[in-house]
């Protein structure tokens, strides 16, 4: 049976996006520590982030460079 997020999960979430919104991406190790504090699985976790960046994106609030661009110079 699905169980949804708390709100105090959610909240450590958030934060975590806020302090990173330049990389909004989570390492592996990360995701882990996220999903150990929150209570959640690291696919929970991962899904997630995906959805917070896809909400996020659509209200125009973030502008990233995906981390696959390395660079931005035209080479």
């Amino acid at each position: 049976r699905r169980k949804n997020a708390t709100r105090e999960s959610t909240t450590t979430l958030k934060s975590w996006l806020y302090e990173h919104m330049k990389n909004p991406y989570p390492t592996k190790g990360e995701k882990i520590m996220l999903a150990i504090i929150t209570k959640m699985t690291l696919t929970q976790v991962s899904t997630w982030f995906a959805n917070a960046r896809r909400r996020l994106k659509k209200e125009n609030k973030m502008v990233w460079s995906p981390s696959k661009r390395t660079n931005n110079n035209g080479d």
